[in-house]
C-alpha cells in the first residue's frame, strides 16, 4: 500500500496547467497569474510626502541655524509647486504630495508652529531626506512586481490596479465534475427517510474549488447502479477533474473501481496508507484525472486538502499548501500504523497550540465543526504528548 508521500508524487506526476485566458482584475480573485509582471514606472513616481509638514531645504537648518521660514507656497496631493523656495523659505505640504526637487526634507507639523505666512521649527536637530519616500525607493521602472505563479488576493489586486494592468494573462481554470454515489445519498431538497443522508461532499468540494475561484461544471448524485454509474461518468469523462465520493471501499455496492476500469480509465493507485481516507482511487483519462473518494465526509475533506488541493497548486505552478508547526495542547494516541489526520482547534493562549475536535469515526458529519484545520500524525508516531509539535494545515 503507498504511502502519503508517494500517492503525493504519483498524483503530481500529472499536473499540468489547463491553457491560459485574459481576466480583468475585478475577476481575478483567486486566479494565478501566467504571466510575470513588471513597473511600468517608478515607484513612488516622485518624491512623496509621507505626512503633513514643511518642506525645506535642509542645509537652511543644519548649517545656516535658521529656525523661522516663510511659507511661499502650499500643495497638495495632485498638484504640483509653482514657486520656488529660496533660503529661510518653505513650502507647506501634505500627506501624499509631490515634493518639489529644491526641498529635500519635510518637517511635520507636530513640530512646528505657524502664524499666517510665517513657521517657527521647534527641533533642535533634523535628517536630510526625512518624511520624503524616495522617487524609485519601492520599484523601479521595469523591476519584477509579481513572478508568473502568484495567487491573486486583495493586495495583489490593488497593485496591478496600481500598475495600471486592468486585464492579467492568469491560468485557465480547470472543468470540474463532481459526482456523489449512494442509494442512501439524496439532495438537499427532497424529501428524506430515517435511512438516507443528504448529499454534503459536493458542497464541501465546492466549498474548497472557491478558494481558487473554481466553479463545479457538473454535479450530480447517482444510486449504486453499474448502468447510471457508467452513464455518468461517460459524460463527465471531458472533465479536467472529475471528482466521485463514495463506491471505492470493499462492499458489494462499491462499483467504481470496477466501473472506471470497464471505461479503460487507467488506474494510477488504489488505497493509501491513510486514515481516514483509505481507500482513495486515482487515475487518468483521455482529457485529465479522476479522484475517487471515500463517502465518508471526513474523508472527503482530509483527501482534498492532502491530495486534490496540492495537486491543484502544483497544475497552477504554485508551492506545496503552506503548513504550521504547532504543540498538542494535550496528549493523543492512534491506533493504525498509518499516517492519520485530524481536525484541531487552536488555543490561542500564551503560547498557541493544538487541541484535537472530537471526532466520531469518518463518517461523522460534525467532524469538522469547530476546527481551523488538520494536523498530522505520522505513521511511526504511536502517541503525541503534550507539547510535542506536528504539522498544521488551515482548512
Amino acid at each position: 500500500m503507498l504511502t502519503v508521500k508517494e500517492a503525493q508524487i504519483l498524483i503530481n506526476q500529472q499536473a499540468k496547467n489547463f491553457g491560459v485566458e485574459n481576466s480583468s482584475i475585478e475577476n481575478a480573485q483567486g486566479r494565478v497569474l501566467a504571466e510575470s509582471i513588471f513597473a511600468d514606472r517608478d515607484y513612488p513616481p516622485f518624491n512623496r510626502a509621507a505626512m503633513d509638514g514643511y518642506a525645506i531645504n535642509a542645509n537652511d537648518f543644519i548649517e545656516k541655524g535658521i529656525r523661522d521660514y516663510t511659507i511661499v507656497e502650499e500643495i497638495y496631493a495632485g498638484s504640483i509647486a509653482t514657486e520656488k523656495i529660496s533660503e529661510g523659505d518653505c513650502y507647506k505640504i501634505m500627506t501624499g504630495s509631490a515634493t518639489p526637487l529644491d526641498a529635500d526634507t519635510i518637517i511635520r507639523v507636530e513640530d512646528t508652529e505657524q502664524f499666517d505666512k510665517k513657521v517657527v521649527f521647534k527641533i533642535e536637530q533634523l535628517k536630510t531626506g526625512q518624511n520624503i519616500a524616495k522617487r524609485g525607493e519601492d520599484k523601479k521602472e521595469g523591476d519584477l512586481v509579481f513572478k508568473k505563479g502568484t495567487k491573486l488576493y486583495a493586495p495583489e489586486i490593488a497593485t496591478l490596479a496600481v500598475l495600471g494592468k486592468k486585464d492579467v494573462l492568469v491560468y485557465r481554470l480547470p472543468i470540474v465534475s463532481i459526482i456523489s454515489t449512494g442509494d442512501e445519498v439524496i439532495s438537499i431538497d427532497q424529501p428524506i427517510l430515517s435511512h438516507q443522508i443528504r448529499d454534503s461532499n459536493s458542497y464541501a468540494l465546492e466549498g474548497f474549488l472557491k478558494n481558487y475561484n473554481i466553479k463545479i461544471t457538473n454535479r450530480k448524485l447517482v444510486p449504486d447502479n453499474k448502468e447510471l454509474l457508467t452513464q455518468t461518468i461517460t459524460e463527465f469523462i471531458y472533465s479536467d477533474i472529475l471528482i466521485l465520493s463514495g463506491g471505492v471501499s470493499m462492499g458489494d455496492a462499491d462499483y467504481v473501481p470496477e466501473v472506471l476500469n470497464s471505461l479503460r480509465i487507467e488506474k494510477v493507485f488504489h488505497k493509501v496508507a491513510i486514515k481516514p481516507g483509505k481507500p482513495l482511487w486515482f487515475g487518468k483519462s483521455k482529457n485529465g484525472v479522476v479522484f475517487a473518494l471515500p463517502g465518508n465526509p471526513m474523508s472527503v475533506q482530509v483527501a482534498y486538502k492532502i491530495f486534490i488541493e496540492p495537486f491543484l497548486r502544483k497544475c497552477f505552478g504554485l508551492t506545496e499548501p503552506p503548513f504550521l508547526k504547532l504543540p498538542m495542547a494535550v496528549g493523543r494516541k492512534k491506533k493504525v500504523k498509518f499516517d492519520e489526520f485530524f481536525p484541531c482547534a487552536i488555543n490561542n493562549e500564551e503560547i498557541s497550540s493544538l487541541r484535537p475536535s472530537l471526532v466520531n469515526g469518518s463518517g461523522d458529519v460534525t467532524a469538522a465543526l469547530y476546527s481551523e484545520g488538520i494536523a498530522l500524525q505520522e505513521a511511526e508516531r504511536e502517541e503525541l504528548k503534550k507539547g510535542d509539535i506536528v504539522k498544521f494545515y488551515y482548512w
